[in-house]
């Protein structure tokens, strides 16, 4: 036996996976796919109540339900087109119609009626999920129980006129047993699936919700331009290391790292290129620092660093920062532009407050810029001074 073509396969596992994506939730729930397959079941129910009217020798809905299918099956490539709104529109017109005419038929003992009454949830399910989609506008909150006491007076109505009119077709109790429990059994089917499709809707949308809010937190968070944290964000992981230093001692250390010369960079070949060095900049940082260490764009082209462990630790995070970035070249255009970076580092001691840690940082880092750039220093050299006196 040959092998199914690739794109055939590649159709079926798309087509088993939308059925488990609509069954389960899993991967969320797409309007458009509950609706094919729903169109694809109905389309069988109906195969189904073919055979049966035939085997009542009801001709008159057999061949009803022949044309049915050939209408559901243009359903099913309406909402293939993406016209999902038009699909459910066509599958109401359609059971309601059926409604009537089974009524006039073989009356309203045959329980045709139960499948309008379980496109109610249908309306609730396409005003929350599908309505506001197709719609710019959206659906009002009281459209789907507008439709729903529409749907209800169409019902009465139908089963008022039963009452003065004679079926075309009289059958049997039994057939008519058979009749009605086939036709309440699939309509409580398709209240259960709606009601079913609803809850994953709903929880779906919580889930979107829930990944749109930590995505704004996370954009809330961090440096648009090199991705590591702001300052807002590294002043609260600040105050977080201050208070595990007090209760237990940990002891933690501040980077901080000024490129050289930035200015010349963006005068020289444009704020474009100085953005491509900050952002490679950052690139290092990141490989460079270890897990639990936290690194920020303090602001313009410095950049913090909170080093877990003590200045000999903090020192040996910022040498392999400074050595990375004189070692690396920023390409923009047909230039090849290499720069250098001092930092100055400082480490928490009982009694240090946050403001003086990162005064020392700072202080350490200048004094660095001031003696030739390209260097880390931990610690300043103390300043001795000489008295002279004439004798």
């Amino acid at each position: 036996m040959a092998d199914k073509p690739e794109v055939v396969k590649q159709e079926e596992i798309k087509r088993e996976s939308a059925f488990i994506r609509v069954v389960t939730g899993a991967g969320g729930v797409n309007p458009q796919e509950i609706l094919e397959i729903l169109s694809i079941a109905i389309i069988i129910i109906h195969v189904f109540m073919m055979f049966m009217y035939h085997i009542m020798g009801v001709w008159q809905l057999a061949l009803y339900n022949i044309i049915v299918i050939a209408y559901y099956s243009y359903c099913y490539t309406t909402v293939r087109e993406g016209k999902i709104f038009r699909g459910y529109l066509l599958t109401f017109i359609e059971i309601v119609f059926q409604m009537v005419i089974t009524m006039f038929i073989i009356g309203w003992e045959s329980g045709f009626y139960t499948y309008v009454i379980s496109i109610i949830p249908v309306y609730y399910y396409i005003s929350m999920f599908v309505g506001g989609a197709d719609h710019k506008k959206g659906v009002h909150v009281f459209t789907p129980m507008i439709w729903s006491f529409v749907t209800l007076a169409v019902v009465l109505a139908t089963y008022i006129t039963d009452q003065f009119v004679t079926p075309v077709v009289t059958l049997e109790t039994a057939p008519l047993k058979v009749a009605f429990t086939f036709n309440v059994f699939f309509a409580s089917m398709l209240i259960i699936w709606m009601s079913h499709f609803f809850v994953l809707g709903y929880k779906n949308s919580i889930d979107i919700l829930a990944k749109k809010n930590t995505t704004l937190d996370e954009e809330a968070s961090l440096d648009p331009l090199t991705g590591l944290y702001n300052r807002r964000t590294m002043e609260t992981n600040l105050e977080g290391a201050l208070e595990a230093a007090k209760k237990t001692g940990a002891l933690f250390s501040l980077v901080m790292g000024d490129i050289d010369f930035f200015k010349r960079i963006n005068d020289t070949y444009g704020h474009e290129c100085g953005d491509v060095a900050l952002v490679q900049v950052a690139d290092i940082l990141k490989t460079c620092v270890r897990d639990g260490d936290v690194v920020c764009r303090w602001g313009g082209e410095e950049f913090l660093l909170l080093v877990k462990g003590n200045r000999n630790v903090a020192s040996t995070v910022a040498e392999r920062i400074r050595a990375r970035i004189e070692n690396n070249v920023v390409e923009y255009g047909e230039h090849r532009i290499t720069f250098t970076m001092t930092l100055g580092v400082s480490t928490y001691a009982p009694g240090y407050s946050l403001e003086s840690l990162v005064t020392q940082a700072d202080e350490n880092l200048y004094y660095g810029k001031e003696h030739g750039r390209n260097q880390v220093v931990s610690t300043k050299p103390k300043v001795t001074s000489t008295v002279s006196s004439n004798v």
